[in-house]
């Protein structure tokens, strides 16, 4: 089983209130969407046809929106195959939207809904559909998957999304006011490249919506000296809910604590660092882990070599800083 190392697929979601009738003005809130992501190894692309979103309230119809409602809906992101162009669907309007989602690292995103009225409240989930890319209805005349992953070697994989659906967990809209949500995609801990190698796999897990009003950026410095001076590649820093004893697991494991991890990578200033975006306000240990490269994200169990682990690390700032000396 080959896995990929990379933090985040993660979207921004924003719900800002206010509009409609003045006797229902309690009533009424709005609602964006962006998505963001983080650097990855091994591939160069991973686009992703994202052709509706629909929110599920607790109580009360659904809500969606097809790409008539999507911002830049003919950005492409460079995805689409040269001599090919994005169908239409019976409306006119392009049938899916591209988002590479490696063209928005860390706290950069891709805005794709702006200022839609919702109403306010609780809800169960909200899906997005992205469209399978093994499915042959799912394919351009020359053969290239929707949806799909170009790896460093050139060579173009579909990416499978089971159902052509991602659901994202519950969450709250409050009225007249501005709720922000971000949905962080962990593709390390999502997307797998299954033995067979023939398409990868995105998964649902690695998958959390955090209040983006209460989340932060977290990034530092690593020693070049740790790890054995093997960083590149291999290194990754582990974020954990706080822990009693020291059993840190991997993160196939993320109901004992794993939260998110990220590479360690060369600094424009000679050293090195990592960066985790979008991570909710809190408390938190982190984990130096010198073979994060052979943590197997389908298989719990894994042998992590830690370096150094920080317990109850504050994640307070918008930007904390937490370094590994």
């Amino acid at each position: 089983m080959k896995h990929l190392p990379l933090i985040g697929l993660t979207a921004l979601l924003t719900a800002c209130g206010g509009g409609g009738d003045d006797d229902n003005n309690d009533q009424n809130a709005q609602m964006s969407l962006a998505f963001s992501d983080a650097p990855v190894d091994s591939v160069s692309k991973v686009c992703i046809a994202v052709s509706n979103i629909s929110i599920h309230p607790v109580t009360g119809a659904e809500q969606g929106w097809t790409t008539a409602s999507f911002l830049t809906s003919a950005q492409d992101d460079g995805c689409t195959p040269t001599g090919e162009n994005i169908p239409l669907d019976s409306s006119g309007h392009p049938l899916f939207i591209y988002i590479d989602l490696l063209q928005y690292p860390g706290s950069t995103s891709r805005p794709l809904l702006a200022s839609q009225d919702v109403i306010p409240g609780d809800y169960s989930q909200m899906r997005l559909r992205v469209l399978d890319g093994r499915e042959v209805s799912n394919q351009f005349l020359d053969g290239t998957p929707y949806s799909y992953v170009k790896q460093d070697d050139g060579l173009i994989k579909p990416l499978e999304v089971p159902s052509s659906e991602l659901k994202l967990d519950a969450f709250t809209i409050t009225a007249n006011g501005l709720t922000a949500f971000t949905t962080e995609f962990d593709l390390r801990h999502a997307m797998v490249l299954p033995g067979h190698e023939q398409y990868y796999k995105l998964k649902p897990r690695g998958v959390r919506l955090v209040d983006n009003t209460q989340v932060a950026t977290v990034k530092g410095e690593v020693a070049g000296s740790t790890c054995g001076g093997q960083l590149t590649d291999k290194a990754f820093v582990y974020l954990y809910q706080p822990r009693i004893d020291d059993n840190y697991p991997d993160m196939a494991d993320s109901d004992n604590g794993f939260y998110a991890s990220a590479p360690v990578l060369p600094s424009t200033d000679g050293g090195y660092g990592y960066e985790l975006g979008f991570v909710a306000l809190g408390s938190y240990d982190l984990a130096l882990v010198c073979n994060g490269d052979e943590d197997d994200p389908e298989l719990a169990g894994d042998p992590l070599v830690l370096e150094q682990v920080l317990k109850g690390q504050a994640v307070t700032a918008s930007t904390t800083s937490i370094n590994f000396p």
